[in-house]
């Protein structure tokens, strides 16, 4: 069967029918914070991702959104918003829960489908009529959702000299304006665009404070903050006074994280610390080698079961 923009796979509109039993919901827990994970089971899961690779990837997000978009991240996010005299951060409440079946509708009418198709892949990429959190379909069709808003708060922040940018519900400011002002006019384009802001996660950061943008330190540029830093060299001085082989697989797995997070920050200060740290472990004067030790500095390769 050849498909086209305006028909379904039948295999995939037989599938539509059949949706809600299909997930599997679960609560992750991080701290003293819940959110419920609904994820889809193989075969719903698999029609998902066909559906955004063949179709869904034709409408494309705003410039401002970094987040589940290709070659743009937390650093990319972060990057915006450096040596600015305020940052300001705000997050949007229950981002995909918030999204129902009627705003998928109206941005998925951009790909001219036919009624029954549009019907079925509002019901493939929705639980309970609402985006659900675990479907590999829902980042992409949050940040189309959110693309008027996202349009919006550009034009207002570009007139009042501030920077905007989105990564998933988190809503990035910097410039020189007044904060309290941006806030008030922040507040009502996000409740006109049928979102709202969570209460007690705004914070507003002056230059001479320590200024984070995604998990990142943008007062002069981009880079991890100190206490991960710190955490990073003590998990790398582990690795090389005891051996990989030595660490607690899950806690190597950990450490790979943080290796990998960290040098993707920043490669060269990542290189840097490394030099110093195996000369400071090999008891030599001169931090400047020209080499990094290769059991700190490269990728672990211990696998994990």
């Amino acid at each position: 069967m050849t498909t086209t923009l305006t028909s379904l796979p039948d295999s995939l509109l037989a599938l539509a029918g059949d949706t809600e039993r299909r997930y599997q919901v679960y609560p992750l827990v991080n701290g003293s914070k819940r959110r419920w994970i609904e994820a889809p089971d193989r075969e719903l899961k698999a029609a998902q991702r066909w559906l955004l690779d063949h179709w869904l990837y034709q409408l494309a997000p705003t410039d401002a959104a970094h987040g589940f978009v290709r070659g743009r991240s937390i650093v990319s996010n972060a990057g915006h918003h450096v040596g600015r005299d305020w940052v300001v951060t705000a997050d949007l409440s229950n981002f995909f829960p918030s999204i129902g079946a009627d705003r998928v509708s109206q941005v998925i009418a951009g790909l001219d489908l036919n009624a029954n198709a549009s019907d079925a892949v509002v019901r493939l990429v929705t639980r309970r009529r609402r985006l659900p959190q675990g479907a590999p379909t829902s980042p992409h069709l949050a940040n189309l959702v959110a693309r008027r808003l996202d349009l919006r708060l550009i034009g207002w922040a570009r007139r009042g000299g501030w920077n905007y940018t989105r990564y998933a519900d988190d809503l990035t400011f910097s410039g020189e304006g007044n904060p309290r002002t941006l806030l008030l006019t922040v507040e009502r384009i996000v409740q006109d665009e049928g979102f709202t802001l969570a209460p007690g996660k705004t914070h507003v950061m002056p230059r001479h404070q320590r200024q984070l943008v995604t998990g990142m330190v943008v007062n002069e540029r981009v880079t991890l903050p100190k206490p991960r830093r710190r955490l990073l060299r003590a998990m790398l001085h582990r690795l090389q006074t005891t051996g990989a082989d030595a660490v607690d697989p899950g806690q190597l797995q950990i450490a790979q994280g943080h290796l990998a997070l960290a040098h993707f920050v920043d490669p060269e200060r990542f290189q840097a610390e490394c030099r110093a740290l195996a000369d400071l472990l090999r008891g030599e004067a001169s931090p400047q080698a020209d080499t990094p030790n290769p059991t700190v500095c490269t990728p672990i390769d211990k696998k994990v079961d």
